[in-house]
């Protein structure tokens, strides 16, 4: 370390420069310039006379000879002692000047090293003087002095930091004396680089083992450094058994090219994340640490240097652990390559950080987002937090992104129904006005149709939770079983990875458990609608059963002319047509359900069918006791032509199973007549000649379809009739889908909103004849 003393601050003060004497200037508070040994000596010796308590000194190696040798000197040192002062002095001790610097222990209250001290300065209670370079055994031949306060002042200052990092002399004669190897601790502080510069190289150059660990910016920074020394060091050839080089650094954009460019001299480079923003370069001698750095781009202002084996060690076995978790550099530099991001696993201990990343995460969501809650409890806790509701920010800036979560417990009814209740809150809802049923339901948020919320009834038990982002993110969560509806509080252990094929394979297990969950679900809505058809069933098999037995009864027991018993006959014929009926409907699902249905297609007019139905069912309309009742007919050829005149109708031919439709058609006419009291039902036909399509819609002004059951109004047993058996539109749907058809039920509404009626669209595939 090189230091050098000097003072240039000069006391002002009116004086003639003119009348100023050679050897310097005489104010009674100044600051002076002596020149010439004479000059010089006698300041210092005035100097020494001035001390009354105490006195500090600095010199660099040349000047205990001094001390030692001039006996004005050495002898005003002595006066010092003698009248009770003390001398604290601090020099280089070396190998030339020990025998001196011994003799200087005795000579002084107490001696330090310090290497590297060039010129030196003295400071008594009033009084401040500094030398340039001296000679050895030789006297002062220029020295600045000053009794200025704030000149003494910071003098004492500059003495006080030198000498807390100043070492004990005595120790640094006994590693000179036994051949002891000196170890030390030290910052390095320069305004240029020259010295890191050249301890780095040197390093490098006389060490067959380096260790460099540094972050982007260091490595960056130092590439000039680090590039320069090692090129110098290798001599142009590559690195061979006897020197080793190893980087640890968080390879990305801004340093491949260094990267690849250290890799081509040979140097071993691992990658890792982890890596701090200290930079440090460890040896099996020396250990240098940039420990500051003023701007961003800045390189080190200071470095700590140390050849300490406790801090050796300490900095190889991190450098060493940190080496063993690190990843190949070329796998990074192609996923860098190629735009790709390199996949990781991270262990996340604070609870705080990982609600962090949630958050983070679902913001960053481009396509979806899936969420495991593994209990009531945690969904409660997610409710608290505010993060249900950073969900549906997220679902209504967002729509795009489909969001799904499930809570995995078996719930009962007040669990769901407290469920309820929160949604029934953010959706602007009186708490508890929903409707809600024994179902599970799948919650929603009003008018948001990207978020979906649903209750896994299962007794799987897990404590972990899941959340996923677009099947390249995943967060597993370790969940506590507390009370505590605080969501820091409750949350363990989390692991994170944007590992695509990890991420995939929760998504997948999410996809699991959701379609169970589905699966659930119908089963019991299954389960309701089968008891409810159980129930349905009976009656419809009770009412012409009983009238079967009533009237053959009658009949068994009578005799006389058979024409007087016609009604009871008519009766008994409408009651076993009716249990024909039903007995027809279970075996067609019995049939659809195995895929066990024929076909008999036939090239036909459905235009001419739906005209027979039509006039059969107003011929026996009064049977109903529909009287106020009307079915009409109007068929269009493409929208716009009316063809209901016998001579027109050349179109809507079908290939089809003519028994089949008129099952189809009958079904929601029978629907229809069912739910109108009065009114009309009107059936139309078109015909697309471009998809080869004929379309058949069926509207009735009645009470319309229930809006609970219209989503499910196609599946078996759904039914709101005391009548039906809820199996007549499922078989409908069958049979046209059957027929590569579609079909499907709306309401009609008026302009206020009302339902005035209901829809029913078939379309069927046609032929040309």
């Amino acid at each position: 370390m090189s230091i050098v003393i000097f003072c240039v601050s000069m006391a002002p003060g009116k004086y003639d420069e003119k009348s100023l004497p050679p050897h310097g200037l005489h104010l009674h508070k100044n600051t002076q310039i002596l020149y010439g040994a004479e000059n010089a000596v006698g300041k210092g010796v005035e100097f020494m006379k001035n001390v009354k308590h105490k006195m500090d000194i600095t010199f660099d190696h040349k000047a205990p000879s001094i001390v030692i040798e001039i006996p004005q000197y050495y002898n005003g040192y002595a006066d010092i002692l003698k009248k009770g002062g003390k001398i604290r002095c601090i020099t280089e001790i070396t190998k030339e000047n020990l025998h001196y610097c011994e003799e200087l222990v005795k000579t002084v209250t107490e001696l330090r090293h310090m290497d590297g001290l060039k010129g030196g300065i003295a400071i008594n209670e009033a009084e401040y003087m500094a030398t340039t370079v001296l000679q050895e055994a030789q006297p002062l031949t220029e020295v600045i002095y000053s009794n200025v306060d704030a000149v003494v002042a910071q003098g004492q200052f500059i003495f006080d930091t030198l000498w807390k990092n100043a070492t004990v002399a005595q120790k640094k004669i006994k590693e000179l004396k036994e051949g002891i190897k000196s170890y030390e601790t030290k910052l390095i502080t320069e305004s240029n680089d020259s010295l890191i510069e050249t301890e780095l190289g040197r390093i490098v150059r006389d060490s067959s083992e380096i260790n460099i660990y540094t972050s982007i910016d260091g490595l960056r920074i130092n590439k000039n450094y680090l590039i320069e020394s090692i090129t110098h060091a290798l001599a142009n050839e590559r690195i061979n058994a006897h020197k080793r080089i190893r980087i640890l650094v968080e390879i990305n954009r801004d340093n491949l090219e260094i990267i690849k460019e250290l890799l081509y001299l040979g140097i071993q480079i691992r990658h890792s994340q982890d890596i701090s923003s200290i930079d440090y370069t460890v040896t099996n001698s020396d250990l240098i640490i940039a420990v500051q750095r003023t701007e961003k781009n800045d390189p080190s202002d200071s470095i700590l240097y140390s050849n300490d084996p406790s801090y050796l060690d300490h900095f190889t076995n991190v450098f060493e652990e940190m080496w063993k978790n690190s990843k190949d550099p070329e796998r990074v530099i192609k996923s860098l390559e190629e735009e790709t991001e390199l996949s990781f696993i991270e262990t996340i201990d604070d609870p705080a950080e990982s609600v962090k990343l949630i958050r983070t995460l679902i913001s960053s969501a481009k396509y979806e987002i899936l969420g495991i809650l593994p209990n009531f409890n945690s969904f409660l806790r997610q409710v608290e937090s505010g993060m249900m509701e950073f969900m549906k920010t997220i679902s209504l800036s967002k729509k795009n992104v489909n969001i799904r979560i499930l809570i995995v417990e078996e719930t009962d009814n007040e669990m769901q129904h407290k469920i309820l209740t929160v949604f029934d809150k953010f959706n602007g809802n009186i708490p508890g006005s929903s409707n809600f049923g024994e179902v599970p339901l799948e919650f929603q948020f009003k008018d948001v149709e990207n978020f979906k919320l649903k209750v896994l009834n299962s007794r799987l038990f897990t404590e972990i939770g899941f959340l996923i982002v677009d099947k390249n993110k995943s967060l597993i969560i370790e969940s506590k079983n507390i009370a505590s509806i605080d969501m820091v509080k409750s949350i363990g252990l989390s692991s994170y990875s944007n590992s695509h094929r990890i991420s995939k394979s929760y998504a997948s297990i999410f996809e699991a458990l959701w379609t169970q969950s589905e699966l659930y679900d119908k089963l019991k809505v299954q389960d309701r609608l089968q008891k409810e058809f159980i129930n349905i069933a009976a009656h419809e098999l009770r009412n012409p059963v009983q009238s079967l037995l009533g009237y053959s009864d009658i009949l068994m027991n009578t005799t006389g002319n058979i024409e007087s018993y016609s009604n009871f006959i008519v009766t008994i014929n409408q009651s076993t047509k009716r249990l024909a009926r039903l007995i027809d409907k279970v075996l067609d699902v019995t049939q659809l359900e195995n895929e066990l249905l024929i076909l008999n297609k036939e090239n036909f007019s459905l235009d001419k069918l739906v005209i027979e139905i039509v006039r059969e069912y107003n011929n026996n309309i009064h049977l109903l006791n529909k009287n106020q009742l009307e079915i009409r007919y109007d068929s269009r050829l493409n929208d716009c032509n009316n063809i209901n005149s016998e001579s027109n109708r050349n179109f809507g031919y079908v290939f089809a199973d003519r028994t089949r439709i008129i099952q189809v058609i009958m079904n929601i006419l029978e629907n229809a007549v069912e739910f109108t009291e009065k009114g009309t039902i009107t059936l139309r036909l078109n015909e697309n000649m471009t998809t080869h399509e004929v379309l058949l819609t069926i509207n009735d002004s009645g009470s319309g379809i229930d809006p609970e059951i219209l989503p499910n109004l196609f599946t078996k047993f759904v039914s709101k009739s005391r009548k039906g058996t809820g199996l007549g539109l499922y078989i409908s749907k069958k049979i046209i889908e059957a027929h590569k058809g579609t079909i499907w039920a709306e309401n009609c509404y008026n302009r206020n909103n009302k339902i005035i009626g209901s829809k029913f669209t078939l379309i069927i595939p046609s032929k040309d004849n």
